[in-house]
């Protein structure tokens, strides 16, 4: 009995501990489904969705859960501004959350986008009046008349770049009343990375505007190009009438695209036609010459102080007078411009002009020697002046050219050549490439041609004899590093 007596208080002591732990762990799941079960307010608009986009100025009603004991508030008062009865007003452009908060109820959220207007006139940049430095948009600088440039990633496709210094662009536009106007220009990359203000000036009815600070257009997209962005040049006073943006360019400069005009003041923006340009007229061969080497043809119009282009001077040149000279067989364009008109061009052609008694032979008129299964070991791809060259020639490969001549005699051989686009790692000297013979007569060269370019290559001294000759061109190598457009023979005097 002691003994029982003994265990007594201990085991009514163990049972009071055990029955406390047990009510902690009540308490604390009780206060767990207490705190998951608080009720939450909701915020919607008033057509049940859950956001709200505005535009700056206008209002919006929200609608919550709760309708007493609430305070509505929201988290960036400088993009949208909320009452105490729901309604949101649009104040700048962003996104900010509009809350509703009620003691013993979670706090409600509802997103608010906020726009900015719509512009009040869009204008585009390619209706500006353009002004080269020197009169003319050309090569790099514009395809032909103007430096409008068809540019994708712009708003409408479109865009003016190719900017040099000097150039000046001028865009003028109406507006049917004096405002104050936000003027924002959509621009793109143009490969410079200096800022704005140090490669183009801007004047809004001959008053600078300060472009120091301004964003530059610097977002790749990716492909090699950059994004069109809209930049700020700042809010301006614009005068009841006729207004003038000028754009003065120091250097590459970036696209120009579109100028949007914003404003809290009514008004109508009305674009100004850029003057009409006289047209530059050419008078002679309607505009197309064909000349050989070394003779001239004058480039004639009734319009004076001209100035005068050739987009390749290795085909032909021109003087500040208009005079096309022949330099090389080719074809090319003689530009000719003068500041304030749309310029003229002149096509040019040029062949080589003969020497006496001289022969000339093309190499595909040559005849390919055949591999095993009778096709053609030799191939031809297209060379400068619509002619063709020989390319694939595999070593073994023979080429056979038939070589009429009037007289008997010594020539010098001349080859249009140039370095193979498949060459290898070859020396590109004729020696090296081919076996020659005329008439079985070895022929012997130490010429190397030297460039991708079509060039002329000689052979001094090959005897011909009167009517028929046969030249043949046996490749030496497995990957032929020359191609052969033509050949010419002319007599040694």
């Amino acid at each position: 009995m002691k003994r029982m007596k003994g265990f007594l208080p201990f085991a009514i002591v163990g049972l009071m501990l055990s029955l406390g732990a047990c009510g902690t762990n009540d308490k604390g799941s009780q206060s767990t489904s207490v705190t998951s079960s608080i009720p939450k307010v909701t915020v919607k608009t008033t057509d049940d969705k859950s956001s709200l986009t505005l535009i700056v100025g206008e209002t919006g009603q929200l609608k919550a859960s709760e309708t007493e004991g609430i305070t509505w508030g929201t988290k960036n008062d400088k993009v949208a501004t909320v009452d105490q009865t729901g309604k949101v007003t649009a104040v700048a452009p962003g996104t900010t959350k509009i809350t509703v908060e009620k003691e013993g109820f979670k706090t409600g959220e509802l997103t608010v986008t906020v726009n900015r207007k719509p512009p009040i006139a869009t204008l585009h940049m390619e209706d500006a009046d353009h002004n080269a430095a020197d009169g003319f948009w050309y090569n790099s600088r514009g395809p032909e008349l103007t430096p409008v440039y068809d540019k994708s990633a712009a708003s409408d496709g479109t865009c003016i770049g190719y900017f040099g210094e000097g150039d000046v662009e001028v865009l003028k536009f109406t507006s049917s009343a004096a405002i104050k106007a936000e003027l924002v220009l959509t621009m793109g990359h143009n490969s410079s990375y200096e800022p704005l203000s140090e490669i183009m000036d801007a004047k809004l009815n001959n008053v600078a505007i300060d472009l120091s600070g301004k964003n530059y257009v610097t977002d790749s997209d990716g492909q090699g190009g950059y994004t069109f962005q809209a930049i700020s040049l700042g809010e301006f006073d614009l005068v009841n009438g006729e207004n003038s943006l000028e754009f003065d360019m120091k250097g590459n400069a970036p696209y120009l695209d579109d100028l949007m005009i914003y404003s809290e003041t009514a008004a109508t923006i009305a674009k100004v036609d850029a003057p009409e340009k006289e047209t530059i007229v050419l008078t002679n061969a309607e505009d197309d010459f064909a000349i050989e080497t070394t003779d001239t043809v004058q480039i004639t119009s009734a319009t004076t102080g001209l100035s005068y282009h050739s987009r390749s001077e290795s085909i032909a040149v021109v003087d500040e007078n208009g005079v096309v000279t022949g330099v090389a067989e080719g074809s090319t364009v003689i530009e000719v411009y003068k500041a304030g008109m749309i310029s003229a061009k002149a096509n040019i052609t040029v062949t080589r002009k003969a020497a006496a008694g001289e022969i000339n032979v093309e190499a595909e008129t040559g005849v390919s020697s055949k591999d095993e299964a009778g096709a053609d070991q030799i191939t031809f791809r297209n060379a400068s002046g619509g002619h063709n060259s020989t390319d694939a020639f595999p070593s073994g490969a023979t080429l056979t050219i038939n070589v009429e001549a009037a007289n008997a005699g010594s020539y010098t051989m001349t080859f249009l050549a140039r370095r193979s686009r498949n060459q290898g790692e070859f020396d590109n000297k004729f020696a090296t490439a081919f076996e020659m013979k005329i008439n079985d007569a070895a022929l012997a060269t130490e010429a190397a041609v030297d460039g991708n370019s079509w060039a002329d290559y000689v052979i001094a001294n090959v005897t011909l004899k009167a009517g028929a000759n046969t030249l043949t061109i046996k490749a030496l190598t497995e990957v032929n590093p020359i191609n052969i457009d033509s050949l010419r023979f002319t007599p040694v005097a």
